[in-house]
């Protein structure tokens, strides 16, 4: 079945007996489901532990466990909500390891609340990040460099400020200028695609 316990989670390694059992066509599925849905695990991840500074390795360990537990996928189930599951446990662990360093631990009934919203949330976001990909590419080259070096790179805005000759107060004002332009964008193409569906 679809559904894994906590104890699952201690998955071992992938063998290569493991690689052997696998019938390709179910393999090349699982692979294209799983990369077809990192924007999702990334987003719910990030959702429940926002800011936190391990969300990449939390990402990494979700992936790995995925990959380990694949067999236990069920073509034909929901994926997201399979991967969802996992991706709990993992973020419970690193809660558990860090709850000392005071990060925020939501109750079990917010949780279940959380679970029952998150896969009609992510279908939206999924939506939402598609149509992003697409005002994106509407924006001079200027503007996506500036946005690239912030959220990609992760950059500074008083090192860019310095490379460019700019106050790092004015790329802010840019930066702001540009995440309101994408999101009328994004809320324009958003109804534009309503009034086709």
């Amino acid at each position: 079945s679809a559904i894994v316990s906590r104890t699952d989670m201690e998955g071992g390694e992938v063998t290569d007996s493991d690689l052997a059992s696998d019938d390709a066509g179910i393999l090349s599925d699982f692979v294209g489901l799983l990369t077809r849905h990192q924007p999702d695990l990334w987003a719910f991840i990030l959702s429940r532990v926002p800011g936190h500074p391990e969300v990449e390795d939390i990402l990494q360990e979700t992936n790995v466990a995925l990959w380990n537990h694949r067999q236990r996928f069920e073509k034909g189930t929901d994926f997201v909500a399979w991967s969802f599951t996992v991706a709990k446990f993992v973020i419970l662990r690193h809660l558990k390891k860090n709850k000392r360093a005071g990060w925020l631990v939501f109750n079990d009934e917010l949780v279940e609340l959380m679970d029952s919203e998150a896969p009609t949330v992510f279908d939206d976001g999924a939506s939402r990040l598609r149509l992003l990909e697409t005002c994106l590419g509407k924006l001079r080259s200027d503007e996506r460099d500036l946005i690239d070096y912030r959220y990609s790179r992760r950059g500074d805005l008083e090192s860019l400020g310095r490379k460019v000759g700019r106050s790092a107060s004015s790329l802010s004002v840019s930066l702001h200028r540009i995440r309101a332009a994408l999101r009328a964008c994004i809320e324009r193409e958003q109804k534009r695609e309503g009034r086709m569906a």
